[in-house]
């Protein structure tokens, strides 16, 4: 996904995988989608519970299909299987950001009946080692 978008391999390490994605109370979920015994795509995503609401959501922090698994509907099952884990958790609404020049998936998000939040903008804090 990184050289996707231009960035170096991230410093993924088995240890920080497991902490993350596999260890009892986990705060990452991820799903794959296979096609053949081939990972053709995945979707990870983070529980998170809004105070002023009290309402959960879903926040999906990576989705990616393979270029040859796409248009095949891989990343509508993703969403839906999201979706469906969503549900059963009593979340309310899922979230996610999409890189502004990635058109295809704008398009992809709308088909399925999502539309940009309008409501807020994302901002960042960069936290470096100094």
């Amino acid at each position: 996904m990184a050289a996707h978008i231009e960035e170096p391999p991230p410093p993924l390490t088995l240890d920080r995988y497991v902490a993350f994605y596999v260890r009892e109370h986990a705060p990452m979920h991820l799903f794959v989608a296979l096609l053949e015994d081939r990972v053709v795509g995945m979707i990870a995503w983070i529980l998170t519970h809004e105070l002023y609401s009290a309402q959960a959501g879903l926040y999906i922090s990576d989705i990616a299909v393979h270029a040859d698994a796409r248009r095949k509907g891989v990343g509508k099952a993703l969403m839906m299987k999201a979706k469906e884990w969503a549900s059963g958790q009593g979340v309310t609404k899922l979230g996610w950001d999409v890189w502004k020049h990635n058109a295809s998936a704008m398009q992809f998000y709308q088909r399925l009946g999502a539309a940009p939040d309008t409501e807020a903008v994302p901002h960042l804090l960069l936290l470096t080692n100094s």
